[in-house]
């Protein structure tokens, strides 16, 4: 009643204070009891564990693929309980929950810090209110907080204790059984499943001991050649070996203490050297282009106890594939001045060496023929992996080309294989001639052709397309009267060229009026303006102008309706070509309407379709020589025996060397795989042995199926028989079709002909 008396009147939330500060500290101990607890049971929990995987693998021996797996359990276990832990004292439970831990684990409470948990946002006012609070606060004054979370150590202590203990024991008493589990469970994929057999014949006493150990799993690594650029790679088993010629193969195994030796050997090469290397033996080999296999035997108690044949399968190294770009096509120039753009691009496998292109310049024809070649190296070369893109500018003034001339180009590329190569491709070559005076009708490309041609040339159709072509692509930088001159130039040019087209249009016309007799044009040899003909009827006719001779072709053509095609059969041949010409003589009018317009872009499919008439029509001129010969197929029934046997002597000839056969082999094949499980697996892994390495040593080497021969030798030596024979039957269906048919039986003496061809022999079949 004193502290009653003499306290000051509360207000607000007097009990929070004193209440957070023993929550907080409940916390801490709780905190502090957690992790201690997550210290001991984590590295308990693994070594427990780590222990139980490590018995039953030495009871049961399991496999690599399972020891892979479960060995992440005892770090999942420890480190599981162990994160669990981290997270509950990150984040903890709430302020109550400590509250009710307190009264349940210290009595002098007497529910105290719970009501003032509940009454913490304010306490009645009045004498039994301020009583409460002085209570409450000197209760959880007074009150020790040591023991409201204990760590409980003792179980989990124990398990870690024990679970050292026995390991230590376990590596004290079988040091070697404790170093290979430490490997087998390190990495599993790297234990020798032999060594543990041995180590459980040491430690268990129900274990017999193995007899001579088999070869064990074979890891090999290939390193490949410098210049290939790629890692090295890892594998194991009996599988073939695929690598580049020069790579260096290395072969690795256990070397177990009862062997006296390994002997290795190249199949149709000589013997390789094998050292060892602590409980490893090692053999290392340079793998040729023509490399069949490895011959592996172990070697104990002055035999051979097992044979391993690996094949190995050569990767051949591709040449480059190479193509030349630019020019897309061959070329024919007006003459030998102007820039051309070479660019070409190769690509390997094993990235590009030496990258160039290659010329050769010709002059001349017959005997006066003469011809200079050589390399250009590119000016710029970027490489994008493994593929390479040269790009040359070539001035053609510097090589001094005369009408006539031929250059071939065309880019090489080589890989920068040194050990087998290098290999070479070549690109497909470009021509680039220039055209003789005469050839100017045949000219592709504007380059070369001279910036102000002369004063009314005849241009060839070609030549007019190509100017229109360098005409649009110039376009966007002239001004509309550039565009309009430098476009009724080229017009003009059309027009020139459609006058030689209406001539030959006249002059066909003209040459058939005078063979039919129905007109007289000898006045255009004697220079005449007009003249006439008088038949003999009297009338007088009119010589007609080539105006005349035009208009009316153009009417013979017609407008294109299906009822003048229907009787076109009727015409003549001159009326054909006519029509060609009319044809040609419309379409060069057409260009040339639209040049004037100053529209090259619509004028070139007019061009096009000109230039393609021409083309046809020169293709008609040419005579083509046939001759309609048939020949009756030889009736070979019949036909047989009816040569001449006149002064004829064959010789007896001698046996030659047997073609090779598998059959015999397919045989042996048979044979070996009937007896496996009735024969010991030893006897018949070795038998097995040499048929792969038989194999091998055909012409043929099936690589594939002496891989599976040599795997079924493993499985029959680890006594797994029926996995053999599954393989030797693999195997088999491999080989059998390349055994071939049966050879062809001789003739029948039944036959005249075969009879008198043994007479003569001096033989029967």
């Amino acid at each position: 009643m004193n502290t009653i008396a003499h306290s000051p009147p509360l207000a607000g939330r007097p009990l929070q204070a004193p209440t957070e500060r023993l929550i907080s500290d409940v916390r801490a101990a709780w905190r502090r009891s957690v992790l201690l607890r997550a210290l001991v049971w984590a590295p308990a929990l693994f070594a427990a564990s780590a222990i139980l995987l490590v018995l039953i693998d030495l009871v049961i021996p399991l496999r690599a693929v399972l020891r892979e797996t479960l060995r992440w359990v005892p770090v999942l276990l420890g480190g599981g309980f162990l994160a669990l832990s981290i997270h509950r004292i990150v984040r903890p439970p709430a302020p109550r929950r400590f509250a009710l831990l307190a009264e349940e684990r210290i009595p002098a409470l007497q529910n105290r810090l719970l009501t003032a948990f509940d009454l913490a946002d304010g306490v009645p006012d009045g004498v039994v209110g301020r009583a409460f609070v002085a209570e409450a606060e000197r209760r959880m004054r007074e009150v020790p907080v040591r023991d409201v979370a204990p760590a409980h150590m003792r179980r989990p202590g124990m398990i870690l204790g024990g679970s050292v203990a026995l390991m230590a024991l376990f590596a004290l008493a079988f040091p070697s059984a404790a170093a290979e589990a430490w490997t087998r469970w390190m990495d599993p994929a790297d234990a020798y499943a032999s060594k543990w057999q041995e180590v459980r014949a040491e430690t268990l006493p129900n274990v017999e001991a193995p007899p001579i150990p088999l070869f064990d799993e074979l890891r090999w690594t290939v390193q490949p050649p410098a210049y290939a650029g790629i890692a090295a790679q890892d594998g194991r088993g009996d599988d073939p070996i695929s690598a580049l010629p020069g790579s260096r193969i290395r072969i690795r195994s256990r070397f177990p203490d009862r062997w006296d030796g390994v002997r290795a050997g190249a199949i149709g090469g000589a013997a390789l050297p094998v050292r060892r290397a602590g409980e490893e033996w090692i053999v290392e080999y340079l793998m040729p282009a023509d490399a069949r296999g490895l011959s592996l035997e172990a070697m104990a108690d002055g035999g051979v106890v097992d044979r391993r044949i690996i094949p190995l399968a050569p990767l051949p190294d591709q040449p480059p594939d190479v193509q030349l770009l630019e020019p897309r096509e061959d070329m024919v120039l007006a003459s030998g001045a102007g820039r051309i753009t070479l660019r070409a691009t190769a690509a390997d496998d094993y990235g590009v060496g030496a990258f160039d292109l290659h010329w050769t310049h010709s002059r001349g024809s017959g005997e006066s023929y003469e011809f200079v070649e050589g390399d250009w190296a590119f000016s710029r070369v970027s490489r994008n992996g493994k593929a390479s893109t040269g790009e040359l500018v070539v001035d053609l003034a510097t090589l001094k080309l005369q009408p006539g001339d031929i250059m071939h180009i065309r880019a090489v590329a080589r890989d920068r294989n040194n050990v087998t190569g290098p290999g070479e491709s070549v690109s497909r070559t470009r021509i680039i001639r220039v055209a003789r005076p005469e050839e100017m009708d045949q000219i592709t490309t504007d380059i070369g052709m001279p910036p102000e041609l002369p004063k009314d040339p005849v241009m060839s159709q070609r030549m007019i397309i190509l100017m229109t072509e360098r005409l649009i692509r110039e376009r966007p930088r002239l001004s509309r009267q550039e565009l309009q001159s430098r476009s009724s130039d080229i017009a003009q040019h059309q027009a020139r060229l459609r006058e030689i087209v209406g001539e030959q249009v006249y002059i066909r016309e003209a040459d058939q009026a005078i063979q039919s007799g129905e007109q007289d044009f000898s006045y255009l040899e004697q220079g005449g303006t007009g003249g006439g003909h008088q038949e003999a009827g009297g009338e007088q006719h009119e010589a007609r102008t080539p105006e005349d001779v035009l208009r009316e072709a153009d009417e013979a053509t017609g407008t294109g309706s299906i009822d003048e095609f229907a009787h076109r059969h009727d015409e003549s041949a001159i009326l054909d070509v006519n029509r060609d010409l009319m044809r040609l003589h419309n379409l060069m009018w057409n260009s040339q309407q639209e040049l004037n317009l100053a529209k090259p872009d619509t004028a070139l499919p007019y061009q096009y379709d000109a230039l393609k008439i021409i083309q046809q029509m020169n293709q008609a001129e040419r005579t083509y020589p046939r001759g309609d010969v048939r020949v009756d197929p030889i009736n070979a029934a019949e036909a047989r025996g009816q040569g001449k046997m006149e002064d004829v002597g064959p010789a007896a000839r001698t046996t030659g060397p047997a073609l090779a056969s598998l059959l015999p082999l397919l045989a042996e094949l048979d044979r070996v795989s009937a007896g496996v499980g009735r024969k010991p697996g030893r006897a018949s892994s070795l038998e097995i042995s040499n048929l792969a390495a038989r194999v091998l040593g055909e012409p043929s080497a099936d690589r594939e199926a002496a891989g599976f021969i040599s795997r079924a030798a493993s499985e029959a030596g680890n006594g797994r028989p029926d996995r053999a024979r599954d393989l030797l039957r693999r195997a088999r269906e491999r080989l059998a079709p390349a055994a071939g048919a049966a050879a062809r039986p001789l003739p029948s003496t039944m036959d005249p002909a075969a009879a008198e061809y043994f007479r003569r022999l001096g033989r029967t079949p």
